[in-house]
């Protein structure tokens, strides 16, 4: 799809891969310019910009440091310098890694909860204060774990768990002028050690054996995006996942079943 009349901007943070780029796509197709956050991984998030600027949109690339707050601030200084019509923020970006309850450590905690939970705090603080549009729209990409949490990934489960039960209290706090919707996908691509194949068994244990696509993911967002009177509610795209209520992660649960 080519992008029409510039409308509006956003940001997408952690957009440079994976889902995050998928949404800076999704954003420019609905004629936003965009502005691509990554922390590392310049070459992809230019890539990105490339591709939105080849179908005639526009869009600009901005790393920062989430786990900084001077960063968190120059980050959305700098986007609303570029566009000053900026409108919409998705807060993507997240640190994802194995821990646990029993052998956690306050290092690994407060990182999670840096780049997680008061990052995209941060970034709602100053996109609230510097929006000048008469609408805005906040977009916190969670996890469908949210919905029913198990004790893997203990840290990051902290931290999501925290902004979903934020994101009502956000919207109440920024009503009427800006909107806080969560989005929160299931299995959606390969991540850490897992093989396609580990993947696709995971996927094929939802309760329809089915997951989130990106095509998904995006789909959502644009429904987000297009419907005005949406507010403080949390979208679970994840194939009924969040239904079966694993004990534990789906990849640990999967492998038990399967040994």
């Amino acid at each position: 799809m080519t992008a029409g009349p510039v409308k509006g901007a956003a940001l997408v943070t952690g957009a440079g891969r994976r889902v995050g780029a998928e949404l800076a796509r999704e954003l420019a197709d609905l004629g936003r310019a965009v502005v691509v956050h990554y922390r590392s991984g310049a070459d992809e998030a230019a890539a990105v910009v490339a591709e939105i600027e080849s179908r005639g949109g526009q869009a600009l690339a901005l790393r920062a440091d989430l786990s900084d707050e001077a960063d968190c601030r120059r980050l959305m200084a700098e986007a609303f310098t570029a566009f000053p019509d900026l409108d919409i923020l998705v807060n993507n970006a997240s640190t994802f890694r194995f821990d646990e309850l029993a052998t956690f450590e306050k290092p690994d905690l407060v990182s999670a909860l840096d780049s997680n939970l008061i990052g995209p705090l941060l970034l709602i603080q100053e996109f609230a204060a510097e929006l000048a549009a008469d609408r805005g729209l906040v977009v916190n990409v969670l996890d469908q774990k949210v919905n029913f949490p198990n004790p893997d990934f203990f840290s990051y489960t902290v931290g999501k768990v925290a902004l979903a039960a934020l994101t009502p209290t956000l919207s109440l706090a920024l009503a009427p002028r800006i909107r806080v919707c969560g989005l929160s996908p299931g299995l959606t691509l390969p991540s850490g050690d897992q093989t396609e194949a580990d993947y696709q068994q995971a996927v094929g244990a939802t309760l329809t054996g089915l997951s989130s696509s990106t095509a998904d993911l995006r789909r959502t967002l644009r429904f987000i995006v297009e419907t005005p009177s949406l507010a403080g509610q949390n979208l679970t795209v994840d194939g009924g996942e969040t239904l079966m209520r694993r004990p534990r992660d789906v990849a640990f649960d999967v492998q038990a079943h399967k040994d």
